[in-house]
């Protein structure tokens, strides 16, 4: 409760990082991208967001994909073409992460935007409904279009019926779900086949797709565009994905971004209201960017240039090279998509800039990103979050339970915290958090006793 009565007794609130580095943890500094309109948002979201800066990448790139829709795409022969949809995925513990903070900062701008969509929909809507009972054949009815809604975030509860109508009908639109696992659960009961095949078909943006309806006819979805932006935990991955979903590439198509350890001061629910009631040092007219999007009408076909191609195809044959000699034939189908994220990633930075023109820096700003926050996400993900087992929770829990003690703990009150672990199984936990130097042993005087007694602390 100690961080909690600072921010109560303090006049300003402000997000305020703290230091942990001795943590697995992987973290993506903004400051080393080039100057774009994608990083002044990421920074000033940062300022007024208790979520981690990574969720906030992940969540911007996956909303600003969803507002631009299928109307810009790298055109690279004439049946290849690549459009900037992105699937997200935010995986962290639940409740303290603040997962769906982020997926609502990150969609605001989208929720604006379809706010006032459905409003003019519903008045074309509301006076389609009073011609119509003016006319009294049903010639004269069906002469009359009903107007067709346009969606800009796809309603989460939606079926395979209302989601096909919705993707025959719109140019764009973002998926948001706090709990992906739900979602895919719902998903199966409505449709006779299985989601996840549905959805990996979808993904590649197909020229077009027919869905099979018992109901009602056939519905063909010409170039079926769909960004996603979701939640979850490693529980629900480790309890959902066998390794078959791991091989057939559903689970490939995502980027994941994976946080389990907050690494801002808490702040009481009721002083999070005077984050946005101040003006931040970092503002920036989030709104602007997200209107551009959604105002691109015409198929626009993206520009690279030399510089840039140059540093995209070099990335390209190096990426080959290293899959070719991977060992680690899981991981194999989700770094291959790398290669295509980092296009659509480019595309969006350049966008963000109201560019349809591809820099060299924007191309080397998206393999950083793939580099030091996608890729490393990817093996975390297979090699530990999916592998997880009760030991190594326990380990999390301890570096934790140390952490909370401002960095040292005695072994007496590690023991006492940790229900279900006896004193050799501490030990052992303790000795192999040694030997990943996360931990130390020091000897303490307790109290005014000459006597000491042994604590563990976060190595430095």
């Amino acid at each position: 409760m100690q961080q909690a009565e600072v921010f109560l007794n303090s006049g300003n609130v402000e997000i305020e990082k703290t230091n942990l580095e001795k943590d697995s943890e992987i973290r993506f500094d903004i400051n080393f991208l080039h100057s774009s309109n994608f990083k002044r948002m990421v920074k000033y979201l940062d300022s007024i967001c208790v979520s981690p800066t990574e969720y906030l990448i992940g969540g911007l790139l996956a909303a600003m994909s969803g507002a631009v829709g299928k109307q810009v795409f790298f055109n690279i022969t004439s049946s290849i073409k690549i459009y900037l949809n992105l699937w997200v995925i935010l995986i962290g513990r639940s409740s303290t992460m603040r997962k769906t903070t982020s997926i609502n900062y990150c969609k605001e701008e989208l929720q604006r935007i379809e706010n006032k969509s459905y409003s003019f929909f519903k008045s074309k809507l509301d006076q389609y409904e009073l011609d119509l009972a003016e006319l009294k054949t049903a010639k004269e009815k069906n002469q009359i279009p009903k107007p067709i809604r346009e969606y800009f975030l796809i309603p989460s509860d939606c079926t395979i019926e209302s989601l096909s109508d919705i993707l025959s009908h719109s140019k764009r639109g973002l998926l948001t779900h706090s709990e992906f696992a739900s979602f895919l659960n719902q998903f199966n009961k409505s449709y006779n086949a299985d989601a996840k095949q549905f959805f990996t078909s979808l993904y590649d943006t197909p020229q077009w797709y027919e869905v099979s309806r018992v109901t009602k006819g056939n519905t063909i979805l010409q170039r079926p565009y769909l960004s996603i932006l979701a939640a979850s935990t490693s529980d629900w991955l480790q309890e959902f994905s066998t390794e078959s979903d791991l091989r057939s590439g559903f689970f490939a198509r995502f980027i994941y971004i994976i946080r389990n350890v907050p690494d801002k001061k808490y702040i009481p629910l009721l002083k999070l209201r005077e984050l946005g009631m101040r003006q931040s040092e970092t503002y920036f007219n989030v709104r602007e960017v997200f209107d551009f999007l959604v105002s691109i009408d015409q198929e626009t076909p993206f520009e690279i240039s030399d510089e840039a191609a140059e540093l995209h195809i070099k990335y390209d044959c190096e990426g080959f090279k290293a899959l070719l000699c991977s060992e680690n034939e899981t991981e194999i189908p989700f770094k291959a998509r790398g290669i295509i994220n980092t296009l659509k990633v480019a595309g969006l930075i350049a966008l963000s800039d109201k560019r349809f023109l591809i820099s060299r820096e924007d191309m080397q700003d998206a393999i950083n990103l793939n580099e030091k926050l996608f890729e490393p996400n990817i093996s975390k993900l297979l090699n530990i979050e999916l592998k997880g087992n009760e030991f190594s929770r326990k380990e999390d829990h301890i570096v934790r339970l140390i952490k909370n003690r401002n960095g040292i703990i005695s072994r007496s009150d590690l023991l006492n915290s940790l229900s279900g672990t006896n004193a050799k199984q501490l030990s052992e936990l303790i000795s192999n958090l040694k030997e990943r130097e996360l931990i130390e042993e020091v000897h303490l005087s307790k109290d005014s006793s000459k006597r000491k007694s042994l604590h563990y602390k976060i190595k430095d």
